[in-house]
C-alpha cells in the first residue's frame, strides 16, 4: 500500500481511497486481496487485486568470456540492433566476432521500438591456448535450411584463437550448395536439405578436426500406425525425490499435477528401527500421505539403526552411514519393510533400492572397500527381500546400486556376480552434469568452464551417452532378464551442489534443459538401446536451496519453502507437466516410442522426440538454440488415427502452458502435416488426437 485517505472513521455517504503499487520482482501474474475492516455489517470487506508483469528486456549471454578471433552468439528477448566497442557484431544477427587482441569489450543491444531502451554487457577477450588436441564443437549438428550455426575450434575443449581455415565438403569457406562458413566458424546452411562435412585447420599447429552437418527442411515422424510396441515407455516414468518433505495436500497435489506419479525417499531405518522392535508410524505416515491419488513409491533401504552400528564407529558416533555389524540382521530389517508395506499398502511401494550412493561417503567404509562391502550387503539383503516379495505375491522390485554417476566398474561387477546377477530387478544410477567447482557454467558460452549445452549433448558424457553405456553393460550381464533388465535414473539435475547455477531454475533455460535431457534419453532407442529407461527421478520435488519443482517464487529462485508459504511451480515443473500430465501428453500413464524421427538427436540443433499413448500421438520440439525456425513443416506419417484433431502446446516464459488448435493437412491414409514456428530456447509439442 502506497497511500490512503482513510482515517479511523468515515462519515455517512463519505468515501476514501487507498492506492496500491504493484512492484513485482519477477515476471508473471500475481494476485492478492485487500481487506477493509469497519464497524458495519459484513466486515471485513475484500477487494481482489491482480497484476501482470512482462519479462524485462534482457540479453544473453551476460559477462561472457571469449577467446581472441572466436565467434559468440548473442540473443535478446525483443527485437534489437547490436553494437560493440571492439570486435564486430552483426547488427541484426547478434553474432559477435572477438578482436585479435585481449581486453574487455562492451556489447550493447538497443530496442527497435519507440522506447529505444539499451542493455549492455562486458565481454572479456582472453588469449588462446598454445597447444592441445584440436576438436570442433559441435561435432555434429542439425541445421535448418537457411539458418546459421556457430562451430568452434577447440584445443582440448578450450576455444582455439589461432588463425583457422574452415571448409565444407573440401571447399574452403563453402559455397551456395554446401553452405558457407566464415573464419570465425559461422555456418550459413544452404536452401536444400543434405549432409555435409566440415573441416577446420589450425594454421599454427597444422592440425585438423571435422564435424558433420545435417541440413534439414522439415521434421518427420513415423508412428507406424501405432503398431510399434518394441519401445515401451512404462507408466509412472517421471518421479521426484523428497516428496515426503512437502507439507500439505495442496503442495503434493501441485507436484502431482506436474505429471509426477512416482516418489523416491528414505525408508527411515534409524528411526523405524531405533530398537529391534520397529515403530512404523513415521514411514507409514509418509507413504500414506504421498501415495494418495495413485503415486507409486520407491523406498531407499538406506542406513544402519543404532543397535547395528559398530561400537567404535569409524564414521563418528551415531553416524548411520556405517556398515552394519550384522549383515544378516540388516537384511532381515529390509525384508520386514517388504512384508509390512505389502500388508499395509499393497501395490504402493513398487521398488526397493538398496542403499544410496554407496560409492561415496554415504557408505562409510574405506573407499577401496566400498564395492566389495556393498556387494556383500546386497548379496545378503536382496535374496531375503525377494523371497518375501514372492511370499506376498507382490510385483515389487529390488535393485541398486544407486551410485553417484553411472559407475561401469560397479555395474560389471554386480551383473557378473553369480548371486547378485540373479537377485537384481533393476539397475539404478544418478546423473548430474556438473560438480561443485563448475557452478559458473553458462548455457552456451565457454567462460573457463565448458557450457551446459556442450556438456549435455556433445561430450560423450551427456545423458544419452551415460544411458547407452548403462544399456550396453546390462546387455553383457548374467542376469535372467538379459538386455531387458530395467534401468532407473533415480537422481538427476544440472549440478549436484546445493548452490545457484545458470540454468536449473531459469525461466528460459530450465524447461529447455530438462526437455533435452528427457528427449535425449528417450531417443536412445533409435541409436542402439533396447529399451527406454523405466524410471526418471528428478532431484527434487522440494528442497532448499536450489533444488525443487515447486517452492516459493522469489527474485533469487532459490527454492525457498518456509513454513506457511504457498508454493508455486518453478519453470521445470511445466516441462514435466507437458510431457506427463493427462491433460497434456499423458506419459504418466505410459506409452510407446514412435518408429522413427527426423532430424535425429545430434550434438547441436533442434531436438525432436515422439511417442504415442492410448489417447494421442505426440511430437515434442525443443529448440536449445538462438535460431527461430519459421513455418517449418512437421509431418506425422502413419498416425493410425482417422480424421484427428491437432493441438499445439507451448511452454510460455517458463510460467505456463498455452494450448491452441492447429490444422492438419492430409498426406493420404492416416498421415498428416502441419506447420510450426519454433522460437529460440523454446519447448512445444504437437498432439494428434480424436
Amino acid at each position: 500500500m502506497s497511500s490512503k485517505t482513510c482515517g479511523t472513521s468515515l462519515g455517512v455517504s463519505a468515501s476514501c481511497t487507498v492506492s496500491v503499487v504493484f512492484k513485482p520482482t519477477v515476471a508473471g501474474t500475481r494476485s492478492a486481496t485487500l481487506a477493509f475492516t469497519d464497524t458495519g455489517a459484513g466486515s471485513p470487506r475484500f477487494v481482489a487485486l491482480s497484476g501482470s508483469s512482462l519479462a524485462p528486456f534482457a540479453i544473453q549471454p551476460t559477462s561472457p568470456t571469449v577467446v581472441v578471433n572466436e565467434a559468440l552468439q548473442f540473443s535478446a528477448t525483443t527485437d534489437v540492433t547490436w553494437a560493440t566497442s571492439c570486435g564486430t557484431i552483426g547488427s541484426t544477427s547478434g553474432v559477435y566476432s572477438a578482436p585479435s587482441t585481449t581486453g574487455t569489450c562492451t556489447v550493447t543491444a538497443t530496442e527497435l521500438d519507440a522506447k529505444h531502451a539499451a542493455v549492455s554487457t562486458s565481454v572479456k577477450v582472453t588469449s588462446s591456448p598454445a597447444s592441445g588436441t584440436l576438436g570442433v564443437y559441435p561435432t555434429s549438428a542439425a541445421v535448418y535450411v537457411g539458418s546459421e550455426q556457430i562451430f568452434q575450434a577447440q584445443l582440448s575443449t578450450v576455444p582455439d584463437g589461432h588463425s583457422l581455415t574452415y571448409s565444407i565438403d573440401g571447399v574452403t569457406g563453402g559455397n551456395a550448395t554446401t553452405g558457407t562458413i566464415t573464419n570465425q566458424g559461422v555456418y550459413k546452411a544452404p536452401a536444400t536439405a543434405g549432409t555435409h562435412h566440415l573441416s577446420v585447420k589450425d594454421n599454427s599447429l597444422g592440425t585438423t578436426a571435422t564435424a558433420t552437418i545435417v541440413v534439414f527442411s522439415k521434421v518427420a515422424v513415423d508412428f507406424a500406425a501405432r503398431a510399434t510396441t518394441l519401445h515401451v515407455i512404462p507408466p509412472h516414468i517421471f518421479g521426484a525425490e523428497r516428496m515426503d518433505s512437502l507439507r500439505t495436500t495442496a503442495d503434493l497435489d501441485l507436484v502431482k499435477a506436474g505429471g509426477i506419479r512416482y516418489a523416491r525417499f528414505y525408508a527411515l531405518i534409524p528411526t523405524v528401527f531405533k530398537t529391534s522392535t520397529p515403530n512404523w508410524a513415521s514411514i507409514d505416515a509418509a507413504v500414506q500421505r504421498i501415495s494418495a491419488g495413485g503415486v507409486k513409491v520407491m523406498l531407499q533401504i538406506y542406513q544402519t539403526p543404532p543397535w547395528l552400528q559398530p561400537a567404535s564407529n569409524p564414521c563418528g558416533a551415531g553416524n548411520a552411514n556405517a556398515l552394519p555389524t550384522d549383515l544378516n540382521a540388516w537384511g532381515k530389517i529390509a525384508a520386514q519393510y517388504v512384508q509390512h508395506m505389502d500388508t499395509k499398502f499393497p501395490g504402493v511401494v513398487t521398488d526397493y533400492e538398496i542403499w544410496n550412493e554407496p560409492n561415496t561417503t554415504a557408505f562409510c567404509v574405506p573407499a577401496d572397500q566400498r564395492l566389495v562391502q556393498y556387494m556383500k550387503l546386497y548379496s545378503v539383503a536382496a535374496p531375503l527381500m525377494r523371497n518375501q516379495i514372492n511370499l506376498d505375491h507382490s510385483p515389487a522390485r529390488v535393485g541398486g546400486p544407486a551410485t553417484a554417476g553411472m559407475q561401469s566398474t560397479w555395474v560389471t561387477a554386480m551383473l557378473s556376480d553369480p548371486i547378485i546377477s540373479q537377485q537384481i530387478d533393476f539397475l539404478s544410477y544418478h546423473d548430474y552434469m556438473f560438480s561443485n567447482v563448475q557452478l559458473g557454467a553458462q548455457w552456451n558460452t565457454y567462460n573457463g568452464t565448458m557450457s551446459v549445452y556442450q556438456k549435455t549433448q556433445n561430450t560423450g558424457a551427456g545423458p544419452l551417452d551415460v544411458y547407452l553405456n548403462a544399456a550396453k553393460l546390462v546387455g553383457l550381464g548374467k542376469q535372467p532378464q538379459g538386455k531387458n533388465l530395467p534401468i532407473y535414473n533415480t537422481e538427476y539435475n544440472l549440478n549436484w551442489n546445493f548452490a545457484k547455477n545458470c540454468c536449473a531454475n531459469d525461466y528460459t533455460y530450465s524447461p529447455v534443459w530438462n526437455g533435452m535431457y528427457i528427449a535425449d534419453v528417450l531417443n536412445s532407442v533409435y541409436v542402439g538401446a533396447p529399451n527406454t529407461p523405466s524410471q526418471m527421478v528428478y532431484f527434487a520435488a522440494v528442497a532448499q536451496p536450489y533444488f525443487c519443482l515447486v517452492a516459493q517464487i522469489d527474485a533469487n529462485m532459490d527454492c525457498s519453502y518456509p513454513v506457511g508459504s504457498v508454493p508455486q511451480p518453478y519453470p521445470q515443473h511445466f516441462l514435466y507437466q507437458l510431457l506427463g500430465a493427462t491433460r497434456y501428453l499423458g506419459l504418466q500413464d505410459g506409452g510407446y516410442m514412435a518408429k522413427s524421427i527426423s532430424p535425429s538427436t545430434l550434438g547441436n540443433g533442434l531436438v525432436v522426440t515422439a511417442f504415442y499413448t492410448t489417447n494421442l500421438d505426440a511430437i515434442v520440439l525443443i529448440n536449445p538454440t538462438q535460431e527461430t525456425f519459421t513455418n517449418i513443416t512437421v509431418s506425422a506419417a502413419n498416425t493410425g488415427l482417422a480424421s484427428p484433431q491437432g493441438t499445439l502446446y507451448q511452454i510460455v516464459n517458463g510460467q505456463s502452458i498455452q494450448s491452441s488448435p492447429i490444422s492438419l493437412q492430409s498426406l493420404g491414409g492416416t498421415s498428416y502435416s502441419t506447420v510450426a514456428t519454433i522460437e529460440p530456447y523454446s519447448v512445444q509439442a504437437i498432439s494428434i488426437h480424436h
